[in-house]
């Protein structure tokens, strides 16, 4: 059974969500961004992972460089990359607000393929 995607996000604290912009053309051709919700599924102390909800998910990274008021974001293209990271937060599933796994999250995204 799907989770409507809207009342999901309407629910999510913002510190769990965010935008991400990639680059599109509209039907006469001009250069739009489009926009993809993305879900935070892990956190360690200086990265964020999130996941994009659209069709065709995307892993990318929120870096917290030291010394820098905005964090890095790149998307992610090796999942040995997604793992390491997921290692790093914490399989165990201990989510403190610091660092872990946010599994109802996780949970959302199997349900909605």
């Amino acid at each position: 059974m799907s989770l409507d995607t809207y009342t999901f996000l309407q629910h999510t604290t913002d510190a769990e969500k965010t935008t991400v912009y990639t680059r599109g053309e509209d039907e006469d051709g001009d250069e739009i961004l489009i926009p993809h919700s993305a879900l935070l599924i892990a956190q360690t102390a200086h990265q964020k992972l999130y996941i994009t909800l659209e069709a065709r998910r995307r892993y990318l990274t929120h870096t917290q460089i030291p010394g820098e008021d905005e964090p890095e974001i790149d998307f992610l293209r090796d999942y040995e990359e997604v793992e390491a990271l997921l290692e790093d937060a914490g399989l165990d599933g201990i989510h403190d607000g610091e660092q872990g796994i946010l599994y109802h999250n996780l949970l959302f995204l199997l349900i909605n393929p």
